[in-house]
C-alpha cells in the first residue's frame, strides 16, 4: 500500500553538565554568604516514545507524520552565580515534552518541486529541584514550592516551505519560507520599563510580548537560484546565489536567555557561492 508505520522507545542517560561541576557539587552555602542551600547532583533519566508513518500519493507526493512524547526525570538545566557570567548544573523534578510533526514532499512534478513542514511542541519542566547549589533568599521557594516553567526549546507551532523549479538544465530558482511562533522569554534583573527600553532598543522591545512571555511571530522568506557550469562523474561546480529575509523583517530569536542573550535573525542580506564536488 506504499504505507511504512514505525515506532520506536529510548532509555536515556545523561550525565550533569562539566562547567563547574565541581562546585555544584560540593555544599559551599557558608562560604558564599551563608544563606541557601544545596543538594547533590542526580544524573538525568529519561523515557522517549515515538511513532510515525509515511505513505506514498498517487506517485507523486509522499506524507509523513511523528508524534513523541518525553518524559525526563531530574531535568538538567543551568544556573548563574547571582548576575555573573559564572554559570554551574542544577536539576529539577522532571520534563514533559511532547509534540507532533508533519511533512510534504513532492520530489518532482515537471520543472517543479517542493516541500512543507508544520512542528508542534510543548515542552515544560516541574520544580522542585532536586540537585545542585542555591544562592540566595529564592533557595527555599525553588526547594519545596512546586511549579512549572516552560523549557527554553518550547515553541509551540513551526513552519516551513520551498518551491524549486528547474528553469533549465542548468539553472534553477527556489523559494523558501518560515514561520516561528515565538520562544519563551524570562527577563532577568531589573524590570523597570525605561532601563529595559534604554537596554534593548524600542524595536527589541516591540517584538517580546510580555503578557505572555514569549518572542512574537517571527517569518522569514528567502530565494535562491543556481547555475550549474560543469557536471559529471567526476566532479561538479555551481554558482549559488542567496537572498534571505528579502522583506528586511526585524526578527527577534531568542531574547534575554541567560546564557545564549538576544539574539537576533540577520536583516536583508545576499550571497554568492561557488560550490564544488569532486
Amino acid at each position: 500500500a506504499g504505507l511504512v508505520l514505525h515506532a520506536s522507545y529510548d532509555r536515556t542517560f545523561e550525565t550533569p553538565a562539566v562547567e563547574n561541576i565541581l562546585l555544584a557539587s560540593a555544599n559551599r552555602v557558608n562560604e558564599l554568604g551563608g544563606e541557601g542551600a544545596f543538594l547533590p547532583l542526580q544524573p538525568s533519566r529519561g523515557h522517549f516514545f515515538e511513532a510515525g508513518f509515511a505513505k506514498s500519493i498517487a506517485g507523486r507526493f509522499r506524507i509523513g507524520g511523528v508524534a513523541y512524547r518525553r518524559v525526563i526525570g531530574n531535568y538538567a538545566d543551568d544556573s548563574v552565580l547571582f548576575n555573573t557570567g559564572v554559570s554551574f548544573p542544577i536539576t529539577f523534578a522532571n520534563a514533559h515534552i511532547y509534540g507532533y510533526e508533519a511533512k510534504l514532499d513532492m520530489p518532482r512534478w515537471g520543472i517543479f518541486s517542493a516541500s512543507a513542514s508544520y512542528a508542534n511542541m510543548i515542552g515544560y519542566g516541574q520544580t522542585p529541584v532536586t540537585g545542585g547549589l542555591f544562592l540566595g533568599d529564592e533557595a527555599d521557594e525553588l526547594l519545596e514550592e512546586p511549579g512549572t516553567f516552560p523549557i527554553t526549546q518550547d515553541q509551540r507551532n513551526t513552519v516551513r516551505a520551498r518551491i524549486r523549479a528547474q528553469v533549465h538544465k542548468r539553472a534553477w530558482l527556489a523559494f523558501a519560507g518560515r514561520y516561528n511562533s515565538g520562544l519563551p522569554v524570562e527577563l532577568e534583573g531589573p524590570t523597570d520599563e525605561e532601563f529595559v527600553e534604554a537596554q534593548y532598543g524600542r524595536n527589541i522591545l516591540d517584538k517580546i510580548n510580555f503578557e505572555r512571555g514569549r518572542v512574537r511571530p517571527s517569518s522569514t522568506w528567502d530565494i535562491s537560484a543556481g547555475f550549474d557550469l560543469f557536471k559529471h562523474e567526476r566532479g561538479s561546480a555551481r554558482f549559488v546565489f542567496d537572498a534571505l529575509n528579502i522583506t528586511d523583517r526585524l526578527n527577534v530569536i531568542n531574547f534575554s536567555g541567560v546564557f545564549s542573550g538576544t539574539a537576533i535573525e540577520p536583516r536583508r542580506s545576499f550571497s554568492i557561492r561557488l560550490q564544488t564536488d569532486f
